[in-house]
């Protein structure tokens, strides 16, 4: 596969001890030292009051971390294909429902249109009145990789700017025996193809590329990162993030069908 190269404007990181783009960055480049802190999310105060009051804490997640992201992209949301992409996607949400299904039977309209893996995608165009496509992913601890190539292929083929998520919402018992999820993880990219416009500041530009996965073998999480988070496929978007910061060249690796699939530091912005 020739390699696909794209350029990175804008970033959003949350996570229990990261609250920003900023803080991920000082944290993988050994400028700051990981400190472990619960998860809060804002009310999404982007929303209607009667979206906000019905949002779950998957939609809180996701719509934070777009937020920050879109605080500092150079376009708009409505400018804006996204690509949703989660192992789980609905968090205690998919608990309720099964609880609901084993008891009373009687689902309420609420709790199902939260139940759906595109729920948070519906959120996201309803906070920022946007009417662009949007795709939802979902392959297991694949998610990331998945995500970013669709995000990528999207960019270069379509030659907009494309928002990715990446997202792991907390399980509740008992499904955290099944998908071990404490606290909610997620990192938002926002990507564009092609010669960037001159209003268009760039963080980082990649080359992406699909490798036999003996020719390129997967990335292990950093060393800074929580053990409990090697089971969110949300933490490979955040460790990706740090390649910015890493020598000239730097590259990971993330499963994928099979294969690995590359990623690899062109250039980045001077500091």
């Amino acid at each position: 596969m020739k390699p696909l190269e794209f350029h990175l404007h804008a970033a959003g990181a949350v996570a229990p001890g990261i609250g920003s783009l900023a803080m991920l960055r000082a944290i993988a480049s050994g400028a700051a030292s990981y400190e472990a802190a619960p998860l809060q999310l804002p009310s999404p105060a982007m929303l209607p009051a009667q979206e906000r009051r019905r949002a779950s804490q998957a939609v809180r997640l996701v719509l934070a971390c777009i937020d920050q992201a879109l605080q500092g992209s150079p376009f708009a949301a409505q400018d804006l294909r996204s690509v949703f992409a989660t192992d789980e996607g609905t968090g205690e949400v998919c608990q309720q429902m099964l609880e609901t299904l084993a008891t009373t039977r009687q689902v309420s309209p609420l709790l199902f249109s939260n139940s759906v893996v595109n729920a948070p995608s519906g959120y996201f165009s309803i906070a920022w009145r946007t009417r662009r496509p949007a795709t939802v992913v979902s392959l297991g601890m694949e998610s990331f990789a998945s995500g970013l190539l669709c995000a990528v292929t999207e960019a270069l083929a379509d030659n907009e700017p494309v928002l990715l998520v990446v997202y792991d919402p907390a399980m509740t018992a008992p499904l955290n025996e099944l998908l071990p999820i404490a606290q909610g993880t997620a990192a938002a990219w926002i990507v564009s193809g092609g010669t960037p416009r001159g209003d268009a500041p760039v963080l980082a530009s990649f080359a992406l590329s699909l490798e036999d996965a003996g020719a390129q073998p997967a990335s292990p999480l950093p060393g800074w990162m929580p053990a409990a988070w090697a089971g969110h496929a949300s933490a490979r978007a955040l460790a990706a993030l740090s390649l910015m910061d890493a020598a000239a060249g730097a590259a990971g690796g993330y499963p994928l069908g099979g294969r690995t699939l590359r990623l690899q530091c062109m250039a980045k912005a001077a500091p």
